[in-house]
């Protein structure tokens, strides 16, 4: 969902989601954002009448030696932090508003961690896009 190497840019929402994501967790900046779908519909779907979620996100920022992704959903006015994950280590801290939200379908411990191995086994699906590249 980023492109450009150097200075990663991308789709206003998105960026202005993860400014304020980053703000709210501590950290200084982000490097890769990417969205999450499930073949599941019902997966982090709000209950009728409540504030509608929007989508799955995944950022964080990747270093020259590690690595710290969040699962996020994300809404108009609010978001909701799903799990941090510390790779190399792969160390998932899965946090405790999400265990405590009230949507249709959360995910599980062993979804979210499928989640992120798929994720450090499949690094190149959140690096930047430098979109002038000709194939």
């Amino acid at each position: 969902m980023l492109y450009g190497i150097e200075n990663p840019k991308g789709a206003i929402e998105h960026v202005l989601f993860a400014n304020r994501m980053a703000e709210h967790l501590g950290i200084n900046s982000f490097n890769r954002i990417a969205r999450v779908s499930f073949g599941d519909n019902g997966i982090n779907k709000e209950v009728a009448g409540a504030v509608p979620l929007e989508e799955t996100l995944l950022l964080g920022q990747e270093g020259w030696n590690d690595t710290v992704l969040h699962l996020c959903i994300r809404s108009r006015r609010t978001a909701c932090k799903i799990a941090t994950v510390h790779f190399p280590n792969r160390e998932v801290t899965i946090d405790g508003q999400y265990r405590h939200t009230l949507i249709m379908r959360k995910l599980t411990d062993s979804e979210i961690q499928q989640i992120f191995n798929y994720v450090w086994d499949n690094m190149e699906l959140i690096q930047p896009m430098d979109k002038y590249l000709k194939d």
